[in-house]
This record gives C-alpha cells, sequence and structure tokens, in this order.
C-alpha cells in the first residue's frame, strides 16, 4: 500500500518545470507526452483552471497528476468556487491524467488526490481502462463508459506484413500508395528520418489543425477543441515530438501530422490538412498513419496509440480498441470547504 501519498500543487503558469518533474518523466520512460513543455503550454493556455501536481511518498516524486478545475469563478487563474475537478492528461485523450511510479499505487494516488483538493463537488476521472476499475471503485462513484481508444499493436515482421494483414489486395493502402506515387507534385517529409527542408512554424501547425477540427466538427453543444497558440508552439519546438508533412513542389504546407515519441508506445497526436478545394490532397490521413505504423515495425516499437477519433477509419488501418471508463467520485461534505479556507487549513496543497 501507498498509503502515505500526498500531492503537492504547482502554478499551471509558472514556466519553471517542478522539482523532480524531468526526473520523473525520464526515469519512468513516460515520454515527451508528459513533458513539461507541453504540459505547462496545454494548462498555460487553457480555458479552465488547470491542476499541476506531483504525488510524493515522503520527500520523493512518485507520480505526476494533471486535470482541470471546471465551474464558475471569478478571475482567468482561480479555482472554481464550486464543480468539478477533471482529472485528465493535458496532452492527449490516450491516458489518465495520473501516472504513478508503481501502478499498484493508482488507487492510493486517487485517494491522495481527493485528500488534497477542496471546494468541488467531486472528482472526475478519465481514460480508465477496465484492469485500473477496481483501484478506483474503493467508494461510491458514477461509472460512464467512454468511446474506446485505438491504437496500432506492432505484431509485424516487416510492413509488407502489416499491409497484407489488413485483407485483400493491402485493403485500404493500396490505392492510396498508388495514388500518391503517382503524385509527382507532392513531397513527403519527417523528422523520423532526417531533417525537414523547411520548418514548420506554430502558425503552420494551428492553422492546419483548427482547419480540420472546422471540417469535422459536426455536434454543435460540444465546444470545438482548437489547437491554442502556446500548444501549437511546443509542438514544433520540443524536442521528441515528430513531425511528418506534405508540401506542394512550391513549397506550401499541404498536411502535417505531430507525433510524440516514446520509447515503447507513441502517440499519434495533431493531424491538420487543407481542404481538397484549397489544393489539399485525398488520404494523406490514411498515408500518414500508415507511415506511422512502418516506422513503430522497423524501429520494434510495440506501436502506437492513436486516440478516440475516426474509430472507423483506424480500424481499416487495423487498430485495436480498447474500452474505458468515465469514474466521478463525489466529495464527501467535510471536504467541500470553501476555496479561501483551503490556503489555512491545507497550506500543503497550496500552489508553490
Amino acid at each position: 500500500m501507498h498509503q502515505g501519498l500526498t500531492v503537492r500543487r504547482h502554478d499551471p503558469h509558472r514556466v519553471a518545470e517542478p522539482d523532480g518533474w524531468t526526473d520523473f518523466v525520464a526515469k519512468n520512460r513516460l515520454g515527451v507526452a508528459w513533458s513539461w513543455p507541453l504540459v505547462h503550454a496545454a494548462a498555460a493556455g487553457g480555458r479552465q483552471t488547470a491542476l499541476i501536481g506531483t504525488l510524493h511518498d515522503g520527500s520523493a516524486v512518485a507520480g505526476l497528476v494533471t486535470g482541470r478545475f471546471i465551474g464558475p469563478r471569478i478571475g482567468r487563474r482561480r479555482a472554481p468556487l464550486a464543480g468539478i475537478l477533471d482529472i485528465d492528461s493535458l496532452t492527449t485523450s490516450c491516458f489518465p491524467g495520473i501516472v504513478t511510479a508503481q501502478p499498484e499505487a493508482f488507487g492510493d494516488a486517487v485517494h491522495a488526490v481527493l485528500a488534497a483538493v477542496r471546494g468541488v463537488q467531486g472528482v472526475l476521472l478519465r481514460q480508465i481502462i477496465a484492469d485500473t476499475l477496481p483501484a478506483v471503485l474503493r467508494r461510491p462513484a458514477i461509472t460512464r463508459e467512454g468511446g474506446p481508444i485505438a491504437h496500432f499493436a506492432n505484431r509485424f515482421g516487416d510492413f509488407d506484413a502489416y499491409a497484407h494483414s489488413l485483407g485483400r489486395r493491402r485493403g485500404p493502402l493500396r490505392p492510396v500508395y498508388n495514388r500518391l506515387a503517382r503524385d509527382t507534385d507532392l513531397v513527403v517529409e519527417s523528422t523520423m528520418d532526417g531533417e525537414l527542408s523547411a520548418p514548420v512554424t506554430p502558425l503552420d501547425l494551428r492553422r492546419l489543425v483548427n482547419l480540420v477540427v472546422d471540417r469535422h466538427h459536426t455536434r454543435r453543444w460540444l465546444r470545438k477543441r482548437h489547437l491554442s497558440e502556446a500548444v501549437a508552439a511546443a509542438q514544433v519546438g520540443t524536442p521528441g515530438v515528430h513531425l511528418r508533412t506534405y508540401r506542394d513542389r512550391a513549397g506550401r504546407l499541404l498536411a502535417v501530422h505531430t507525433v510524440l515519441d516514446h520509447p515503447e508506445l507513441p502517440v499519434s497526436s495533431a493531424w491538420g490538412s487543407l481542404d481538397l478545394a484549397d489544393g489539399g490532397r485525398k488520404d494523406l490521413w490514411f498515408h500518414s498513419n500508415a507511415e506511422l505504423a512502418r516506422w513503430c515495425i522497423e524501429t520494434g516499437r510495440a506501436g502506437f496509440l492513436s486516440g478516440q477519433g475516426s474509430l472507423t477509419e483506424k480500424r481499416r488501418l487495423g487498430h485495436e480498441l480498447t474500452r474505458q471508463w468515465a469514474v466521478l467520485i463525489p466529495s464527501s461534505p467535510r471536504r467541500r470547504t470553501a476555496p479561501d479556507r483551503q490556503q489555512t487549513s491545507m497550506p500543503s496543497a497550496a500552489p508553490d
């Protein structure tokens, strides 16, 4: 058991990383998705007040936690007067907002978070997979199954074996590769293979990604998740974030794909492309995801995480789906103290 875990909260707008953050990420091989530049950019540039915390077992960092406070507030940088603490990864939809050095400590980490926050009606945990559910459901809670998370599982000796596994004539890949091979005005480059001949600017990335968001956002009651300036700048400027670009011979950027590297399971992150009517190309998304699978096969990675969107298309590419749940744990009445009392009753939980 790890019942001695405590949470130390940090100012999400502070540029300097919390003590021990980078060392913990490196020691536990968490990859770029937990790197401080990306987490800080998502926290500082987000619309809701973010929670950034380190979990401690004594003085040692034993885990990390991120999330967002959802509810009414009196200032942009203030926690809400009441509402929900949404524990979620700030950089990807592929995994939860809590990571611990020891997997069996996850439930105790949740307990530590519940003990550290005040003034909220409950804590919502996202991306909880079946193996983790028992550790989370130690107290009364409301659970709801969310959309599954897709991933490419590398079980192949080479790219041809993968392509043939998709069905007769390589499934959807044969027409894609044939079409791109005939396009003499297309230049494809990736930092996985070397340096890009032309850099991608934050403005380039943000513009193309937000075009895709606008193109596919059909549910008007949901907020569009546009890429912020801060996150775009962090993605193009952080080592370990790979870029694949598609340009015409004149140098115009047609599409871009960002990948958050990891020793075993990289994360397919942002995708942006021009509309076909504006000179974009068909099936570049399929090509980039297939090339990411090729890279994982050739470098011996276990696969890659591809998130919750475009599941039909991802299944055509042989991606598998993992079920996940959201768990809402209501706060007990004695923990719903006013936020201003938190500063005196729990100084250890105040931002540093």
